[in-house]
């Protein structure tokens, strides 16, 4: 099989209509596409399977976006992400973006592909 895969993406958010909602818009744009509730669970799933990019919520219970994105620095996973807040804050961290809540899938999208490149 010579196909080239779509990219995987792990969605994170505690909100379940938040969560649900991306997930499902970035499935219906081809992404291939995982979805956990807090960064504990996040960091379960990229030890099982590393996603080629991570959308996260900023403020979550037990493990936020930000402390995801170190646990993962620290443990020596470079894979891109992009977290999402509606308190936008710009922490400098290396291979992340911010979206700003609320936003447009368009936005969303963009932050994906500029994440990955």
């Amino acid at each position: 099989m010579n196909q080239r895969q779509s990219p995987s993406v792990l969605v994170v958010d505690d909100d379940p209509p938040i969560l649900t909602l991306v997930a499902e818009l970035l499935t219906d744009e081809g992404y291939r596409v995982r979805a956990v509730y807090d960064g504990l669970a996040a960091l379960a799933e990229i030890d099982r399977e590393p996603p080629d990019v991570i959308v996260s919520d900023v403020t979550m219970p037990r493990l936020d976006g930000i402390e995801l994105v170190r646990e993962l620095r620290r443990h020596g996973h470079a894979v891109p992400v992009v977290l999402m807040s509606a308190v936008y804050d710009d922490v400098d961290l290396p291979g992340v973006r911010f979206v700003p809540k609320p936003f447009g899938l368009d936005v969303l999208l963009a932050a994906i592909e500029g994440a990955r490149s």
